[in-house]
């Protein structure tokens, strides 16, 4: 297995079409996958600066938080080496999240695991798509569709939703009104 390699950053945000905009109108970057609840809100974007089909993510805060980190992704070579990877973290003490599992959202398979300073970390193969279209229109996945969990019909953990760094019981910064 070769060194692996940092893909994308996930993080926490108030308002995603506010953050998305932001990265779309100003960085230039593409929303290439969405969430859109039945309500018309947008809860979730991945983004690309380049061809890959997402370099960052944001979802909603559960809890309204402002800047919270949810997790940063390692991409090795094939499905084998995400549990090599598992086998690794067992022997080591360290935390399996969840996984390995495929992903409904990016069909990669994945592994999330906390690192000793409590941020998540996943390791997934670098199945992901290319985006060669300049014009290509974002995948949108519905609430309904999101209820459905992960592929395969894993239910997606709950910690998944609400756990970032800072933890909730130590952030300190503004909420959502």
């Amino acid at each position: 297995m070769r060194e692996p390699a940092l893909t994308n950053v996930f993080a926490f945000t108030v308002k995603r079409d506010d953050v998305a905009h932001f990265f779309e109108d100003v960085l230039g970057m593409r929303t290439t996958e969405m969430i859109v609840l039945d309500n018309g809100e947008e809860a979730g974007a991945w983004m690309t600066a380049t061809n890959k089909s997402y370099d960052l993510a944001f979802t909603a805060d559960h809890y309204g938080a402002r800047g919270r980190f949810h997790h940063l992704t390692y991409a090795v070579d094939s499905r084998e080496d995400v549990l090599r990877a598992a086998d690794i973290f067992l022997e080591n003490g360290v935390y399996i999240e969840t996984g390995p599992h495929k992903h409904a959202i990016q069909q990669t398979f994945f592994l999330y695991v906390y690192e000793p300073g409590g941020n998540r970390i996943e390791v997934d193969n670098a199945g992901a798509r290319l985006v060669l279209a300049p014009d290509w229109p974002p995948v949108v996945w519905t609430e309904a569709e999101r209820r459905l969990g992960q592929a395969w019909g894993l239910k997606t953990i709950e910690s998944f939703h609400t756990y970032g760094t800072p933890p909730i019981e130590d952030y300190t910064g503004p909420r959502r009104k």
